[in-house]
């Protein structure tokens, strides 16, 4: 499934070998076999060291004790007999309560995961084709066009009805190197550095905070500054093709981005670290109507003119992203069956042992005059309580799992978004409470055939 999401960023890949890797294999069987084995070693040590006599007779219920909001007096005071008994049963099996907890946790983290990694590469489409790069087409110039064919374009551009911006670019291919690092980025110079944020946007992706394009130094996308490991006031080295020796600039600004690696720099610092003036190979469009008629309308036009070589447009990148996205349900879909099979098995089978276990209390509870419904609810509070717990620490575990997740499926070229937005924690949410619920419900039918004679009989 994720090698199908993969697939959409290259072309040609009609098929993919998937080869079984027996290391790996073996280390998840093995640590499957310790996990149960540790499990199953454990509950029957502590059953045969107990005598034979013993085994035979019915398992005593777990005495209460004090809990923690017996000593807050004032909050244990106000609260009804319903809300005590609860708080004492959770307490009183503390191994259900742990182990429910985890599972139910495990079951929203994993949810979170499956909705975490569409939030974190919708923020790329969003951020980095409507906020970042704010250009709705970009012309690449044919480097052996003469200046009177450039001009002549930019004639064109200015006639074409619906371009209401345009802005020349140094969009050049460089090697940045910082110790044994080195990293391929785009080298992104203005022709006027006073407009380009009618065309980019500046900015922290964390605090959100603008910055100022660098007059002096260079501004690194935040990607490219952590896979070179540099930071703000240390000096990175930039070489144009594979012959000339690289030169030291700045790092001035680190600033968000997604797509690619960038590395931001003014004309006049360009003409310091090269000695010579930029070459301004590319314009950037600006217009409101992106139907595709009117694109392929403006496109005709300017690939018309030679000295035009081609030309991309935002939307095209939009849609990409748009398919990466439909493979992707797949893997939430996925993700959702595996959490809520968890978190079936989790509740349900601890359920089973709960009502087993407490039978004869559950018994005595319909002998003074408890109706089903009533027993039911005595049980399901228990679980309610230990699911909201499981689902705000699952929370937690999730928004770990997906930062751990995303950043070792990024490729390269690509920075995924780091947070999970708050509708993601709400779905998960909700639709954990609703495999708890279909838990409960099932559990139902088990509670009222509990037989109040036979279970209060004595097995003497």
């Amino acid at each position: 499934v994720i090698v199908d999401a993969y697939r959409m960023m290259y072309t040609g890949l009609d098929r993919t070998l998937l080869p079984m890797n027996y290391e790996q294999g073996l280390l998840g069987v093995a640590a499957a076999m310790l996990c149960t084995g540790i499990a199953t070693l454990a509950a029957c040590n502590r059953k045969l060291n107990e005598k034979p006599a013993q085994l035979m007779r019915p398992e005593a219920p777990k005495s209460g004790r004090r809990v923690f909001l017996e000593y807050i007096t004032p909050v244990w005071k106000h609260m009804n007999f319903t809300a005590k008994s609860t708080v004492r049963n959770l307490f009183r099996y503390k191994k259900r309560l742990f182990m429910t907890i985890i599972g139910i946790g495990a079951c929203m983290g994993l949810m979170m995961v499956g909705f975490g990694i569409h939030d974190s590469i919708t923020v790329v489409a969003k951020s980095q084709y409507k906020e970042i790069f704010k250009q709705t087409a970009a012309v690449t110039l044919d480097p052996a066009a003469s200046p009177a064919r450039i001009r002549n374009l930019h004639r064109i551009i200015d006639d074409l009805e619906g371009i209401t911006d345009s802005m020349d670019i140094c969009d050049e291919s460089v090697t940045l190197l910082k110790n044994r690092h080195e990293r391929s980025a785009r080298l992104y110079v203005p022709k006027e550095t006073d407009r380009v944020f009618d065309f980019l946007r500046f900015q922290d992706r964390v605090t959100k905070e603008p910055y100022d394009y660098p007059e002096e130094g260079a501004a690194l996308a935040e990607k490219t500054a952590d896979m070179l490991g540099v930071g703000i006031g240390d000096t990175i080295e930039i070489r144009r093709g594979d012959t000339e020796e690289p030169v030291p600039v700045t790092v001035t600004v680190i600033v968000e981005n997604y797509v690619n690696h960038y590395c931001f720099i003014t004309g006049e610092t360009y003409e310091k670290l090269f000695g010579e003036e930029p070459d301004y190979d590319a314009i950037y469009l600006k217009y409101e109507d992106v139907s595709e008629e009117n694109e392929s309308r403006i496109g005709e036009a300017l690939l018309a003119e030679s000295a035009c070589e081609s030309i991309s447009f935002t939307t095209d990148m939009q849609d990409t992203i748009d398919e990466m996205l439909k493979t992707l349900n797949l893997v939430i879909w996925v993700l959702i069956i595996a959490a809520g099979m968890l978190a079936f098995v989790v509740l349900y089978n601890l359920n089973n042992i709960n009502i087993t276990e407490r039978k004869r209390e559950l018994a005595t509870l319909k002998v003074l005059g408890f109706r089903d419904s009533e027993v039911a609810m005595y049980v399901y509070r228990e679980n309610i309580w230990l699911t909201l717990i499981g689902i705000v620490l699952g929370c937690f575990a999730g928004n770990i799992l997906h930062r751990f997740t995303i950043v070792t499926v990024e490729v390269d070229l690509m920075m995924f978004g780091r947070e999970v937005l708050p509708g993601s924690y709400v779905i998960s949410a909700v639709i954990t409470l609703i495999f708890a619920v279909i838990v409960n419900a099932a559990m139902y039918f088990p509670l009222k055939k509990i037989d109040m004679i036979e279970s209060l009989k004595s097995v003497e």
